[in-house]
């Protein structure tokens, strides 16, 4: 198949091509910078970051594409000052239109348009469940770039082409994400609870978001909103419990709130407050996950 990703060299656009080309399928990188590669199944096409309206790149591509995914958007892992809040929405937004814009004008259509999402589209709650099947109005920041860039999305799917959001949760990696953080903090003794520690952490092994990625892509009966996640979320306190087991670390100290959101502002958030939700598309869709709970999810992280 002829594939064509934007985000393609980040965290997870990185490891899906990884997965495809060792499939023998041609991966077609939308990059900012000119980049060449010694991989005969890869494939760097540069776009103009300062005009979304130059579509001179799509020369580049072969006649037909098989498949898209959207990853392209600016890191959730720097300071939310208010440009950069700007920043994360524009970017993604604007890379989404410009492929609408490419579709539209080439009558291309993909077997699927997989945009990348977040479970942050729900609200964060220690009571509630929440699955695809809830529509929700923006609520927070992240749920309103969740909601138009998912809105953005939609256009493509008006051009009768099948879209797929892909909604991510706490995405399990040594290499990238927030386990390599966590990772140096239980090493340091200073592992534990952190906030209320009551708060729901829907996690997911790397392996498995590729998996479902490729799954996704290809399962003609999939499209809408598709929660990447394990089927068992867990507390905060017991991740840190899982975590501190796997790595043989002490698990007693606490972190407050009111530190992180002193360290971070407002991205805080994203580890004191969390969203428990269940992947209930890909488990009626029988997708077969192979790290389904978070001790086997750990244990085959930091048995390399």
């Amino acid at each position: 198949m002829n594939i064509l990703i934007s985000g393609g060299t980040g965290f997870i656009g990185s490891h899906l091509t990884n997965v495809l080309k060792k499939d023998r399928h041609h991966v077609y990188i939308l990059s900012r910078q000119s980049k060449s590669s010694e991989h005969p199944y890869v494939h760097y096409i540069k776009y103009d970051e300062d005009n979304y309206n130059d579509l001179s790149w799509t020369k580049e591509l072969p006649e037909e594409i098989d498949l898209v995914y959207n990853f392209s958007g600016a890191s959730l892992n720097n300071k939310w000052t208010d440009y950069y809040k700007d920043l994360i929405l524009s970017s993604r937004l604007n890379m989404t239109n410009m492929l609408y814009q490419w579709l539209f004008d080439s009558k291309i259509k993909p077997l699927a348009f997989v945009n990348a999402s977040a479970i942050g589209y729900y609200p964060t709650s220690k009571l509630v469940e929440y699955d695809e099947y809830d529509v929700l109005s923006p609520n927070d920041f992240l749920s309103t770039v969740v909601n138009k860039w998912e809105g953005a999305a939609r256009q493509i799917e008006s051009l009768g082409i099948r879209t797929v959001y892909t909604r991510f949760g706490l995405i399990l990696s040594r290499e990238e994400g927030a386990l390599p953080i966590l990772e140096k903090l239980y090493k340091a003794n200073l592992g534990g609870n952190i906030a209320s520690s009551r708060q729901w952490y829907s996690w997911i092994h790397i392996d498995d978001v590729i998996n479902a990625l490729y799954f996704v892509g290809l399962n003609q009966d999939i499209d809408g909103p598709v929660n990447i996640t394990a089927p068992v979320a867990v507390r905060q306190k017991e991740f840190s419990k899982v975590l501190s087991a796997v790595l043989g670390t002490p698990n007693f100290f606490k972190t407050p709130n009111f530190l992180l959101n002193s360290l971070l502002g407002e991205r805080s958030m994203l580890i004191t407050e969390g969203q428990k939700v269940h992947p209930r598309r890909l488990l009626n869709n029988e997708f077969k996950y192979l790290y389904p709970t978070l001790d086997q999810a750990l244990e085959e992280i930091y048995s390399k």
